[in-house]
């Protein structure tokens, strides 16, 4: 058996929405806090994905408390709002905040086992600047509600800037108020041609191939739980809306069940790679999540894990906690006696995700193409 998992964003895209969104809500809170014009620069948008930081929700309620911490040495009584409007403050001439070194001491700082948040948290509050306990407070209500769009700006901002004003109205049902397209739809890019899309088809229609979409991106879920369909967007900007997928949507209704944070089975947890690989294999989505979540949790290996022994599982990435996923569901299958073969293959040209991919032990190449072409069969 042999089994892709093809993580999308930098992989099977070319980022532009989510990057643009990013931008975006970071140059409005800037401007709001009195900063003027603040773009932040790809590099740091390098650093914060190299340190683990791959969802916008996280690393634009960073940039924002970043700002926050700045702007109080002349507005100490600044708040940012959970929701609209922003704050409408006049134009000093304090410094943005670095947030090229602030993600580079997070990629410094490593503890990829915590949570970006947390991470974060602890960077930033461990630089001792002489704060109150009120604006300590602030800063972790805000990194610690980056991921509920009810109580963190940032994330409302980012969500209709990704969605677009009009389905981010009928997904969440809350009033849009920046009058914008869709930025997933209008900024992304497929990374691989229409041929190798099809490819792709054609190897994973072949015995004992298989394929899966491999993504932290909200997702729709199983039936009954909710979350916006931005990895469905992307599969079908990238020209493969025909493979089985794994986003966020599914392994937050895990977590709802399990009592924990939302993104707390979302990669580096090795469940969902385990549940990529199961339904890769054909196994329903909710039963895929289920019976990983039970291996890893609850250490219970009654599932047809057999059926992965031997396998090699060809990873893309472009991110060091798409590896680590795999490496440690590799991990725990050896502990019920499944093995299997990795190939791990990193996809990057920036020199700080090339740096973070190798130090898991990935073969890194400069683009998609590059790297099927390793794939037997594939071409």
């Amino acid at each position: 058996m042999r089994i892709l998992l093809l993580d999308l964003d930098g992989v099977l895209l070319q980022i532009g929405g989510y990057h643009a969104a990013f931008r975006e809500v970071v140059s409005l809170v800037a401007r709001a806090f009195g900063f003027g014009e603040v773009r932040l620069s790809q590099a740091a948008i390098d650093l914060f994905e190299a340190a683990g930081v791959t969802s916008e929700w996280d690393s634009s309620a960073i940039c924002a408390a970043l700002l926050l911490d700045r702007a109080w040495e002349l507005f100490p009584a600044l708040t940012l709002p959970r929701e609209p409007p922003l704050p409408a403050l006049p134009s000093h001439s304090l410094a943005p905040p670095d947030f090229e070194a602030f993600a580079r001491s997070m990629v410094a700082a490593g503890g990829h086992g915590l949570s970006p948040v947390l991470r974060a948290e602890r960077a930033l509050l461990g630089a001792e600047r002489g704060r109150t306990p009120e604006h300590t407070a602030a800063l972790r209500a805000l990194l610690e509600a980056a991921g509920d769009i009810r109580l963190s700006l940032t994330h409302r901002l980012v969500q209709e800037l990704n969605l677009g004003s009009p389905a981010f109205d009928e997904v969440y049902g809350l009033p849009p108020v920046l009058n914008t397209g869709s930025y997933l739809k209008d900024y992304d890019r497929p990374a691989l041609s229409p041929g190798s899309a099809s490819r792709i088809w054609t190897w994973v229609n072949k015995a004992n191939q298989r394929a899966v979409l491999f993504s932290n991106r909200p997702s729709r879920g199983p039936e009954g739980s909710f979350s916006p369909p931005e990895a469905e967007i992307g599969a079908e900007v990238a020209g493969l809306g025909f493979l089985p997928l794994v986003g966020m949507g599914s392994l937050a209704w895990l977590s709802g069940l399990r009592g924990r944070e939302p993104q707390a089975f979302l990669k580096p947890s090795p469940i969902h790679a385990l549940a990529a690989m199961r339904h890769a294999m054909g196994v329903p989505l909710a039963e895929a999540v289920l019976s990983a979540a039970a291996l890893v949790l609850d250490a219970k290996g009654e599932d047809d894990w057999d059926s992965l022994n031997g396998a090699t599982v060809h990873v893309f990435e472009d991110v060091a906690p798409g590896l680590q996923s795999v490496l440690a569901a590799k991990a725990v299958l050896d502990g019920i006696g499944v093995s299997l073969k990795l190939a791990l293959c990193g996809v990057t040209t920036s020199a700080p995700k090339r740096r973070s991919l190798e130090a898991v032990g990935a073969t890194v190449f400069p683009d998609i193409e590059a790297a099927l072409a390793t794939v037997e069969g594939m071409f």
